[in-house]
């Protein structure tokens, strides 16, 4: 009876435990993650982004290490839980980063859970876009452990991250797909923030088989990033609510994260998280050099568009000036093609008189007057020869051909002496010979 009295007590205690034992694989680490409510998925510059989203390690260009302590509070018993990240650029390789974190839940009555996981995350451009692309894969271990039996599970988390010039990013990750806990805990999640000057704006949706949450956050930047305020709707242990607040001190190369909670139903609850997050960037600036840096590239980047606005000045002024130069010569064209255009309207009025006459005289011609033939040469013809002459030249200007020289002499042989013609002599000049004996 004693037996079955004990077997009793040890059955019921390890059912109460169950009861109050929360499901740590829906938990996540960071005090700055959780006081944004774990809407996390797009935040950058962070080494806790190797448990949330492996793409946004590309983000961080130095070695980074942090660590968190905190508590949460349920119904059935508290859990403490503690994490470490540690980040690091891969030597010789650009845009691409790796990762390891370690993330452990303690609650009493024997419930626990250790998690491993090893991250990199790398950086492309599209092409056509020309906007960066960031992308990582994670391989995780992890450990469950209750009074009744253990689970080891191997898997691994993908992530991808897009985001565009006016501040809105957008990250979907597929996480904990995992193999030999006797069961699927795959979670799938669609994260967008928007960050409007100081105040940078996070909603997540989580997806893990037919259950879904969506997250919202919200981190307001004050005194140049050297504080920031933080609010979420956190992630409850136990099924208690409350709204999750945080404050971030970021003292270079020092950050330090704090995160508490506000129950809905009053402080009396017995639930919440209390968390404290320290990291140290090694080489990384202080703050106030940080602070001088901004400065300076804010004062740059003033006087670039100072020069910017001088360069579209000079740019107005050429232009009008060029305008003026258009005007004038386009005012000389106008006056040219203006005295063109009389001139044209003179030639039309010309051309339609010219087709007037034209017209009238095809209507009133001309009578037309008959030919007459000119009266036939006279042949022969005499010529008194004068002082000079010869016989070649008197053909030349009677016939137009000087060979024709010996008709004239035949005609002329007893006015001929010494083959010239007598000077004073009346010559008879015979007629010339058919134009086909020429």
């Amino acid at each position: 009876m004693k037996k079955f009295t004990l077997l009793y007590l040890l059955l019921h205690f390890a059912c109460a435990a169950a009861a109050g034992a929360a499901d740590f694989t829906f938990l996540r680490p960071g005090a700055r993650a959780n006081a944004m409510g774990t809407a996390f998925s797009t935040v950058e510059d962070d080494a806790y982004a190797v448990f949330y989203n492996p793409a946004n390690l590309t983000t961080l260009t130095g070695l980074e290490t942090r660590f968190e302590t905190a508590r949460r509070l349920a119904p059935g018993a508290p859990e403490g839980e503690v994490s470490l990240a540690y980040i690091r650029p891969v030597p010789d390789t650009e845009d691409k980063v790796a990762g390891f974190g370690y993330y452990a839940v303690r609650q009493g009555g024997g419930f626990s859970s250790d998690s491993l996981t090893f991250a990199t995350g790398k950086r492309a451009v599209i092409k056509y876009f020309q906007q960066p692309v960031f992308y990582g894969t994670s391989f995780k271990l992890l450990s469950l452990r209750t009074p009744l039996k253990s689970h080891l599970g191997l898997g691994f988390d993908a992530g991808v991250r897009l985001e565009n010039n006016s501040g809105l990013k957008t990250a979907l990750v597929l996480s904990d797909a995992m193999f030999g806990l006797g069961r699927s805990i795959t979670t799938l999640t669609l994260g967008n923030s928007y960050k409007l000057n100081d105040t940078l704006i996070l909603a997540d949706l989580k997806a893990r088989g037919s259950y879904s949450e969506f997250f919202l956050g919200l981190e307001q930047s004050l005194f140049n990033g050297l504080l920031a305020a933080r609010a979420g709707k956190g992630a409850a242990l136990g099924g208690g609510h409350y709204l999750a607040l945080g404050l971030g001190v970021n003292t270079l190369p020092w950050t330090i994260d704090l995160a508490w909670s506000l129950p809905w139903a009053g402080y009396n609850e017995n639930s919440g998280y209390y968390g404290f997050n320290v990291g140290y960037r090694f080489g990384s600036r202080t703050f106030s050099e940080k602070l001088v840096g901004d400065a300076s590239r804010q004062a740059e980047s003033l006087k670039a568009q100072i020069d910017d606005l001088r360069l579209q000045r000079s740019n107005l002024e050429s232009g009008i000036a060029t305008y003026r130069v258009n005007k004038s010569m386009l005012e000389t064209d106008l006056t040219m093609m203006q005295g063109r255009m009389r001139e044209m309207e003179t030639n039309l009025k010309d051309l339609q008189l010219q087709t007037l006459e034209a017209q009238y005289k095809k209507e009133n011609p001309k009578p037309v007057k008959k030919y007459v033939p000119p009266p036939p040469e006279r042949w022969p013809r005499l010529h008194k020869a004068a002082a000079g002459e010869t016989l070649r030249s008197l053909a030349s200007k009677y016939y137009g051909n000087p060979n024709l020289w010996e008709r004239i002499y035949e005609a002329n042989e007893k006015n001929i002496s010494k083959g010239l013609p007598v000077e004073g002599a009346v010559l008879t000049i015979p007629a010339p010979p058919p134009a086909d004996k020429k």
